[in-house]
């Protein structure tokens, strides 16, 4: 994304979040150095997780987004890695908290970027892909931040219903993997 566009950090953080100063610069990639007191501010990506849970029949658990940003598209289950969690954990975290349900042999599968617009605020992700079971898919019940969840064939899902580029990223990653 362009340093131009108006929910990029460079448009936003005006002042040294040290200092309070306004000699606050960004170098136009990654980079702001206050001039007064050298403070340096990374725009570096948070982590996050996306899990796609798997039924015996070749279904996947899709959800849709209850809340902005992308309130009402398809999602695929996870969100942000917590501090001084592994993403694995954050995985599992995350179905508990979104699905209430336990998740089994979780494996990697790949990443993607993303943007995630959230109240005016560019946060930039690295979005880890995730594929495992679960044993207990008849007990889902949405919450957190999801409106409800149901189970689909990869291949049905209407990929411009996909909330995040990221996520339909993800899902081509699962289904190339499933037809090698």
């Amino acid at each position: 994304m362009s340093a131009n566009h108006s929910t990029h950090s460079s448009n936003i953080l005006k002042f040294c979040p040290s200092c309070g100063g306004d000699n606050f610069s960004f170098n136009g990639e990654k980079l702001f150095t206050c001039r007064d007191c050298s403070f340096i501010y990374y725009i570096n990506p948070a982590p996050a997780v996306a899990v796609i849970i798997e039924a015996q029949d070749g279904r996947i658990v899709v959800t849709r987004r209850k809340h902005e940003p992308r309130a009402g598209y398809l999602d695929l289950p996870g969100g942000f890695v917590d501090m001084m969690e592994s993403a694995e954990d954050a995985a599992k975290r995350e179905i508990m908290e979104e699905l209430g349900i336990t998740v089994k042999n979780l494996k990697y599968i790949g990443s993607s970027p993303n943007e995630y617009i959230f109240k005016g605020l560019s946060y930039f992700t690295c979005d880890m892909g995730f594929v495992c079971e679960s044993d207990n898919l008849s007990q889902i019940l949405p919450a957190d931040d999801v409106s409800e969840a149901f189970l689909m064939r990869p291949e049905d899902i209407d990929r411009s219903e996909i909330g995040f580029p990221s996520m339909e990223r993800i899902l081509g990653v699962y289904l190339s993997l499933k037809h090698k």
